[in-house]
């Protein structure tokens, strides 16, 4: 948590932080709760236990960005935007919006082969972010069997994108989730912070 105080303080950056004390089975219900409170979370990923991503997720209502255990520096300049016209991949585009805004670049990654996207939204949405002075386009990719978050994290380091915004989809039934496919690739092999919403 020191590391986090200095680099905040290196930043020019306002930071609070708050400790909070409890045990296992009550940290993921605890996280999300107090999650509700603030703008974003961070979590590193390396080490998660799924149960924690999925409460914050799913039950905060807030935000949700991990990033790998290796560092990274700098700013965010490039978003790739895992795009597939749903209204979970708005939301994200959406709760996004302050990185997109100042990005040099963002790009609407479609893969194309796992499901059907229609191209209109994905299209409406670039030509709106050009009008804000977003720059932005549409980038196809194919999955060719491979997990849809493994093609996007893929799709984004060839892009040299620092940030990959994605939907996180999930199904619920009493209370245990089902992640979608991508959502669920990219949480088990966090290659580049991930930003994601529900």
């Amino acid at each position: 948590m020191q590391k986090a105080i200095d680099e905040a303080k290196a930043a020019s950056v306002e930071i609070r932080t708050r400790k909070m004390r409890v045990g296992e089975p009550f940290v993921p219900g605890m996280l999300a709760e107090a999650a509700r409170a603030y703008d974003l979370v961070l979590l590193e990923a390396a080490g998660l236990h799924r149960a924690v991503v999925e409460a914050v997720l799913f039950e905060s209502g807030r935000p949700l960005m991990l990033y790998p255990r290796q560092s990274f520096n700098g700013r965010m300049d490039s978003v790739a935007v895992a795009w597939d016209g749903s209204a979970s991949a708005v939301s994200a585009v959406h709760d996004a919006e302050p990185f997109i805004e100042y990005a040099s670049k963002v790009y609407l990654v479609c893969v194309t082969d796992e499901k059907a996207v229609d191209d209109e939204t994905g299209n409406h949405l670039v030509e709106n972010m050009h009008r804000s002075g977003v720059k932005a386009e549409i980038i196809h990719a194919r999955a060719d069997g491979q997990p849809v978050g493994d093609v996007l994290q893929a799709k984004a380091f060839e892009l040299r994108a620092d940030l990959l915004v994605m939907g996180g989809f999930g199904h619920s039934r009493l209370r245990e989730f089902v992640l979608g496919g991508a959502t669920k690739s990219v949480l088990t092999n966090v290659l580049l912070p991930v930003f994601l919403s529900h």
